[in-house]
């Protein structure tokens, strides 16, 4: 099922020719774009619904295209609590499964209208935060 808010996000990114894509599982709906910044290459970002109030929780999921290994775990954590203090729009953290995700969740309480342009803005956001983040990220993985 399409969830309202997941259906006036794509009405937003057609109507700006934001390539994308819309889908749903039995639980949940989303919009999908990819992007690549200046630095980093590959990312896809998700906004998923699960109900009819306007609750997005946008992903950037396995950023950095790995799995962090147990023994630098600490080492990505350090800069990850880093990052978290030094981008308050958005939260990383290591998954269980050993991937990091950039997550930004919106208001319930953000009107329908305004969905759309907050999307497009947190996606601005995101590549910026992205390209910023990536190097550091990297240096902890491999440096």
């Amino acid at each position: 099922m399409i969830y309202q808010a997941t259906q006036e996000i794509s009405n937003y990114f057609t109507m700006r020719d934001l390539k994308h894509r819309i889908d749903d599982t039995d639980t949940l709906s989303f919009v999908e774009l990819g992007f690549n910044g200046k630095v980093v290459k590959g990312v896809v970002i998700r906004y998923f619904s699960s109900s009819e109030n306007n609750d997005i929780a946008v992903r950037v999921e396995n950023f950095g295209g790995g799995t962090v290994p147990e023994e630098k775990r600490a080492d990505v954590m350090e800069v990850l609590n880093h990052l978290n203090t030094r981008f308050r729009f958005v939260r990383f953290y290591i998954t269980n499964a050993g991937t990091i995700t950039l997550a930004y969740d919106l208001a319930q309480s953000t009107p329908t209208d305004a969905l759309g342009e907050m999307c497009r803005e947190i996606f601005i956001r995101f590549s910026q935060i992205c390209d910023e983040a990536y190097p550091e990220v990297m240096k902890a993985l491999w440096g």
